[in-house]
């Protein structure tokens, strides 16, 4: 018998939290009953792309609604799911999820799943005003549209569904706990290869984007570093802004103090080597970072813009303003807990993508027996 083949509708399969949240789950899929596709918007190989194609996945691509007109996207998407027929579509693309799940019902696409990561627009240019009466449209447009409705925090089910948040299901943002874990000879050896001895080593995951704050970040940093010189930041991550985020490195004569590691597939392991994690988002949904982060047992700081819900309750979890002064003497002042505790309270809390993959598994295979 054929897997059940799930539409997944995003910008695209790089290395960003959406994107590997939902490679922890396709990993852990049985694939002999479900399988993984993505129509995707970036017509250049991306970081997930050969993996999602060994595991037997298939990639679509087509222009983004930025790309030509409200009209015509519409009409692209469902000049693709009548010529694809799918019975499960899951559209991770915020407000636009809208538009895509109301071409999927009209081609008669039976399960139309919307699912809100974030608790704010994240693009640039034009799509990053604020919300327009096209952005309300479409957002107005999900619940009619869809037939089930998932969210990764309280937050983002607010942001996105409005007075019909209480109707969608709690996600939760699963990690590969196991990799996760604190394991003090990878920690040993991830320090010695990053020459790091017993210097106070801070880290950060994410794209180089207006979302992240690297800006405020390095300036925190460098307040820090001026008290305390025997310090390094490591930045794992890619984006428009990198190369700006350079050049105040070194105006702020940091120089080998911050490390740029560029996109990684060993998050999990570079955590290991990490004292202290730090994320000073100017706003986010659950981010999944922030649970790999806890399950390695890290301290973790973070804007107080984030999710409540992402203080998993490790003891070493702080959430601050987004005032220089406050982050340079939080930072330091890290008290490190006991980090063989941080998996297992992850674990407890709901976030191992193991028990995740099987949810969402049952979920799909349940829905189109309705």
């Amino acid at each position: 018998m054929e897997p059940v083949r799930v539409l997944h509708v995003l910008h695209s399969m790089n290395c960003g939290g959406a994107e590997t949240l939902l490679m922890h789950l396709y990993r852990h899929m049985d694939r002999e009953r479900v399988q993984f596709d993505f129509l995707v918007n970036v017509f250049d190989e991306m970081f997930y792309e050969k993996e999602i194609e060994s595991l037997g996945g298939r990639i679509w691509r087509m222009p983004f609604l930025t790309k030509t007109t409200p009209i015509g996207y519409v009409i692209e998407l469902q000049r693709f799911f009548k010529a694809h027929p799918y019975r499960i579509v899951h559209s991770h693309l915020e407000t636009t999820t809208g538009l895509i799940l109301g071409a999927a019902k009209r081609a008669g696409v039976p399960v139309r799943i919307a699912h809100s990561h974030n608790s704010r627009f994240t693009r640039t240019g034009i799509s990053a005003l604020p919300e327009n009466a096209f952005k309300s449209f479409c957002r107005m447009r999900i619940v009619p549209n869809a037939t089930k409705l998932f969210g990764c925090s309280e937050m983002a089910n607010d942001w996105l569904y409005g007075k019909h948040a209480h109707e969608s299901e709690l996600l939760k943002n699963g990690i590969d706990v196991c990799a996760c874990a604190f394991d003090s000879d990878v920690r040993a050896e991830m320090r010695r290869l990053f020459q790091l001895g017993n210097m106070q080593t801070f880290g950060h995951v994410g794209r180089f984007n207006d979302q992240k704050n690297h800006a405020f970040l390095i300036e925190a940093f460098a307040a820090y570093h001026r008290v305390q010189p025997d310090s390094r930041l490591l930045l794992v991550g890619d984006g428009v802004l990198r190369g700006q985020t350079e050049r105040q490195v070194q105006n702020a004569g940091l120089g080998e103090a911050v490390v740029f590691l560029g996109l990684r597939g060993d998050v999990p392991r570079l955590l290991q080597a990490m004292d202290c994690f730090l994320l000073p988002s100017k706003f986010e949904g659950l981010p999944l970072v922030l649970v790999e982060a806890q399950a390695a047992g890290l301290p973790c700081m973070a804007a107080d813009t984030v999710s409540p819900m992402a203080d998993l309750g490790t003891g070493a979890f702080r959430f601050l303003p987004l005032q220089v002064e406050a982050w340079a003497d939080a930072m330091a002042h890290v008290e490190t807990p006991d980090r063989t505790r941080g998996a297992q309270i992850v674990r407890t809390n709901g976030y191992d993508c193991r028990e995740n993959a099987q949810h969402l598994q049952s979920f799909y295979l349940q829905s189109i027996r309705m």
